[in-house]
Parts: C-alpha cells; structure tokens; sequence
C-alpha cells in the first residue's frame, strides 16, 4: 500500500511536470508580442541612456581619463546592452509569466487598429518631443481640464503597466552600471563594493518612486493627448485584463533581468579590457 501511494504520487508530480512544461507558452509567440508592444523599442533605448549617464559621470568625475580609456567604457556599454544581445533575458520572463490562454487576447489587442496606433504613440511621442519638461508642462496643462473619467484612465494605466517601479528600477540599474564603469579607472575612487553600491541606490529607491508616481500621470496625460477619453478608458480596460496583467508583469520581470544581464555583461567587458588604469 505505502509504495502503491509513492508511485501515485510520482505520477501525480510527473503529470503536474509535463502540464507546466505545456502551459509556457512559444517563444515565437512571445517574439512577436515583445515586437508589437514596443518592448525591443525599450531594450534598444537602453544604450543611448546608459552612454549619456555615463559620459555625464565620466564629466563629474575628478579622475583623469584617457580617450582610450573613456572608448573603451563607451564601447563595453555598446556591447553590454545591445537590444539584440538582452531580448533572449526578456523573452524567458515573459515566455515563463504568460499562460497560452492569454496569447490570443493579446494578438487580438496588438492587432486591432486602437492597439496598432497606441503602440505607434508610445514609441514616438518621446521622439517628436523629445524634452520631458516640456512633455510634462503640457500634459500637466491638459490634465488640468481633463474630464474626472480621463483622470481614472491615466491612474489606472499607470497603475496597471507598473511603470512607475519599472522607471525607477531602470534608472537604478543605470546608475550602478555607470558606478562600474567608474569603479573600473578610479578601484579606489569611493571604497565602495558592488553589494555597497547596490544597497545605497536601493535606499534612495522609495524617492525615485514617490517622485516618479508624482510625474507619471502628466507624463501619460501628454502620451496620450491624441486619443479620446473612449479610446483611453478602452486601453485602460484590456489593461486591466487578466492576460494583460500577465503581460506586464512579464514585461517588468523582462527588463529588469535584462539590466542585470547588462551589468553582468559590463562587468566582464571592463575586466576583460586591456585599458590602463588611471594614474
């Protein structure tokens, strides 16, 4: 009887391995999700913002730099997180966080006419305006005449996407990978180690959110001054959605393993450097 029960329990744990196995979805599938969600159009900006922090840290810097050596760091960055090298980091989360009953619900939004042009939006509004005080003085103008239902909208996309942890976890994730590439010229500069570094930046991290949950919705506001309160209050429901819901978290676990790789990735192109050490 006892060994009756063990092997029904092996099958059991067996069964319960082979349904998890079939519940992740294709990778293919969520290749094109990750593509028509403008998630590949988020990865690709994370050079252009590392680089910018980087050349702002090496300016603030007091250590004496070589062009070499300053190339040299410009370059591993390149390489570090190159959209291309971190989508496989991105595309495991979400393929792991999606079921295949969400697939269909998202093509369907992805590839309706309202989702096509919000996609389209999302990924150019930074573009056509590219000062986000500007951005934030003009949606912060048109929420203030925004009607109560268009207010719910705005909050719940924000809400929904986690953007406001997701902007703050980049934005750290950006600063220690500068830190690194500093630390690489100046080892003496601070006397801080990686685990240091990353402890410092997470206690700033309750201030990066209250600041980014205070900027989000006139952010969103200016975002989306092209649409209707209709078309708003539409995204904000499939947002809502239980597939959706998946589908960000999925996204958020996505860009934050891929700042890791990225850091990971950095570390060992700076070490790997033959570039000498600042005197």
């Amino acid at each position: 009887m006892i060994r009756s029960h063990r092997m029904w329990a092996a099958a059991v744990a067996l069964a319960a391995a082979q349904g998890a196995a079939h519940a992740a979805i294709a990778p293919e599938a969520a290749r094109e999700l990750a593509r028509k969600s403008g998630l590949w159009t988020q990865l690709d900006s994370l050079v252009p913002q590392v680089r910018a922090g980087m050349v702002a840290g090496l300016q603030r810097s007091t250590t004496q730099v070589s062009a070499e050596q300053r190339n040299k760091m410009l370059d591993c960055v390149r390489i570090a997180f190159a959209g291309e090298v971190l989508q496989p980091t991105a595309l495991d989360a979400i393929v792991g966080t999606l079921q295949p009953g969400d697939v269909a619900p998202l093509q369907a939004w992805y590839d309706s006419p309202l989702g096509r042009r919000i996609a389209t939006i999302e990924a150019t509004s930074s573009q056509e305006t590219p000062d986000p005080q500007e951005r934030l003085k003009r949606g912060g103008e048109a929420l203030s005449h925004a009607s109560e239902g268009r207010r719910a909208s705005l909050q719940a996309i924000v809400t929904e996407t986690h953007s406001v942890d997701m902007m703050a976890d980049t934005l750290i994730g950006m600063a220690l990978a500068v830190q690194q590439s500093l630390a690489s010229i100046e080892p003496a500069g601070s006397g801080e180690s990686l685990a240091e570094l990353k402890a410092n930046f997470g206690s700033r991290r309750p201030a990066l959110v209250a600041h980014y949950a205070q900027i989000s919705v006139p952010a969103y506001a200016f975002t989306y001054l092209s649409l209707s309160d209709d078309e708003l209050k539409q995204y904000a429901d499939y947002l809502g959605s239980p597939a959706a819901m998946s589908f960000s978290d999925g996204t958020m676990r996505g860009v934050a393993r891929a700042m890791t790789a990225g850091s990971v990735a950095l570390g060992r192109c700076l070490k790997a450097t033959d570039a000498p050490k600042a005197p």
